[in-house]
């Protein structure tokens, strides 16, 4: 990060700010508005609230999310761009292409994906949840 910050940012212009802090509600909105491109990249499945809640702060459909294969939301969110973590050329190439992504196609993206964090809130998510509880287990298969 500081090596990209020394190449690339002017003063008071960082690229790549690092926050490694809790910050209020109305902070994190700003953040998430303030961002470009969001990048979210766990080893394996997690930040998938983090992904959602930077699609839903975009009304105004601007914006461009870079996502690991590995996070649960990638399954949701398949207008990210989906990237593997571990391939750092893949990574970079897929920062690149979220960077110059075409306006029309950046707000077309966003769209759908605002649809489906719509669609699939903690309401939807609990009522699946409780369905699945009740429903007769599968009778075990004969030995």
């Amino acid at each position: 990060m500081g090596e990209i910050n020394g190449e690339y940012s002017s003063v008071g212009r960082p690229p790549v700010h690092y926050l490694y802090q809790s910050v209020e509600v109305d902070e994190l909105v700003a953040l998430y508005l303030a961002a470009d491109v969001m990048l979210v990249t766990p080893l394996r499945d997690g930040m998938n609230l983090v992904a959602k809640e930077y699609v839903a702060c975009r009304a105004d459909t601007s914006g461009a999310l870079v996502l690991s294969e590995f996070a649960g939301a990638a399954l949701e969110l398949r207008d990210a761009i989906l990237v593997n973590p571990h391939d750092l050329d893949g990574l970079k190439q897929a920062i690149r292409h979220a960077v110059d992504l075409d306006p029309t196609e950046a707000a077309a993206r966003m769209r759908r994906m605002r649809r489906v964090v719509r669609r699939h809130d903690v309401h939807g998510w609990a009522r699946a949840f409780l369905a699945a509880l009740h429903q007769e287990p599968d009778p075990p298969s004969p030995p």
